[in-house]
């Protein structure tokens, strides 16, 4: 499979996880794809991937994908031996009874071929597969709320009623598989063993038996296949064990099951084969969906600087303090999370702001993402507790610079406790010396 078409799959895996379990913690994960200058679709699937791999999800997609090409290899192994197994069932007396060898050779391939046939055109909204539509129903049955159950259900989703061209392959491979070993068996048989053919009724006459044997010869015959001479045929009700009738019975039996058997799977299996090579080409996501059009609004892309974001709309108080534009990440910051503002800020640093508002936390990392620090000294105010939302900001402002200290700017209620998390400490010098 295509990596595109991983990547689909598993973006699609993704919003039905999240229609049916809530979002996904993704703010640090779309403030990195919004960075991208990349289309609308190629920052969803972004998006989507790294969720998956942020959750096990890109592994266990691979585990099922690797786990379905064992098991295909394995089924074709079981395909040859069925097929073996099915010509030595059928030629296993001898003289042979040429009809009901026949039946045994076809009579299985062309039930189920009618069985596919008609749940191709009549389960087109399941997959165009019956199985298609048991295997979804026990998938959702099954489904506790669990990502990897979710897989299956999603590439039904993405792919529609494409999947029956897939399953259509699958499946005339296998019998594609099971009838070439069955022919290659014979073939073997018939050219290493004495065979006598006959054909044995009670209800039909000998003119029946010769019209149902030209019948089914016809076909075969433009391919090569001679069909017995009538005589041949009448003589036949009992086994006769001349060569040339012996040669002219096997020709026709190997014709009738190559031509009605053989042949027909093939094109069957090419058929679907073409149809879903080409249908994937148009494989795309349904960004119309309303939760995919919530999610555009919130990948829109970053604003530069702090220019555009005045031009755009943004107001300056969002920052609570005049933001002094970072060079190629290079500059030396000072911020205080969770300072009350009437705190006195150092002169002599670049201050960037108070970040004590879900917004002013937003915009700072945005703007971080952009463009990363050198060196950043966090202003913590120890009367404040160390909750876990508080260390989880503090360590997104890490990854957003080359080197972060923290900055005690008193000792108050709380202060062992934040001592008691070893973290690394500066004083506001820290930040004029060099790396």
């Amino acid at each position: 499979m295509q990596q595109k078409l991983k990547s689909l799959w598993l973006t699609e895996t993704i919003h039905l996880i999240e229609a049916e379990s809530g979002r996904f913690a993704d703010q640090d994960i779309n403030r990195q794809v919004r960075t991208e200058q990349i289309s609308l679709t190629d920052r969803i699937v972004m998006r989507a991937t790294m969720l998956s791999k942020q959750n096990g999800l890109y592994s266990s997609q691979k585990i099922l994908i690797q786990s379905i090409k064992f098991s295909f290899v394995l089924l074709l192994l079981f395909s040859v031996f069925l097929g073996g197994s099915l010509a030595l069932g059928a030629v296993n007396q001898n003289p042979i009874n040429l009809y009901w060898a026949l039946f045994s050779l076809l009579g299985v391939h062309l039930i189920t071929l009618s069985i596919w046939l008609c749940s191709f055109f009549f389960f087109s909204n399941f997959g165009g597969s019956l199985l298609i539509h048991c295997w979804l129903w026990l998938a959702k049955k099954l489904s506790q709320k669990k990502t990897i159950q979710q897989l299956i259900p999603a590439f039904i989703e993405l792919f529609g009623t494409r999947v029956r061209w897939l399953i259509g392959f699958v499946l005339n491979l296998f019998w594609t598989m099971i009838l070439s070993s069955a022919l290659l068996v014979l073939i073997v048989l018939f050219s290493t063993k004495y065979y006598s053919f006959e054909w044995q009724t009670t209800l039909l006459s000998s003119d029946t038996i010769i019209r149902l044997t030209h019948y089914l010869g016809y076909l075969p015959s433009l391919f090569g296949f001679d069909i017995p001479q009538d005589d041949i045929i009448k003589l036949s009700e009992n086994a006769l064990n001349t060569g040339e009738i012996r040669s002219s019975w096997a020709v026709w039996l190997l014709g009738v099951f190559i031509v009605y058997g053989l042949l027909v799977r093939v094109l069957c299996m090419i058929f679907c084969g073409v149809n879903w090579l080409v249908s994937c080409r148009y494989i795309k996501l349904n960004i119309t969906h309303p939760d995919y059009q919530v999610l555009a609004n919130q990948l829109q892309p970053l604003i530069v600087n702090i220019e555009d974001a005045d031009r755009l709309g943004y107001s300056n108080h969002q920052w609570c303090s005049p933001v002094h534009p970072i060079e190629d990440g290079k500059g030396s910051f000072l911020v205080a999370v969770d300072v009350h503002e009437s705190w006195h800020h150092p002169e002599s640093i670049k201050f960037l702001g108070f970040l004590n508002t879900r917004e002013q936390r937003n915009n700072i990392l945005d703007y971080f993402q952009l463009t990363p620090a050198k060196k950043l000294l966090i202003a913590i105010d120890t009367d404040r507790s160390p909750d876990r939302g508080l260390l989880n900001f503090i360590n997104q402002l890490i990854n957003k610079s080359q080197q972060t200290r923290i900055w005690f700017i008193n000792q108050g209620k709380q202060y062992h406790n934040w001592q008691s998390l070893s973290l690394q400490l500066a004083e506001p010098d820290w930040l004029s010396e060099d790396i």
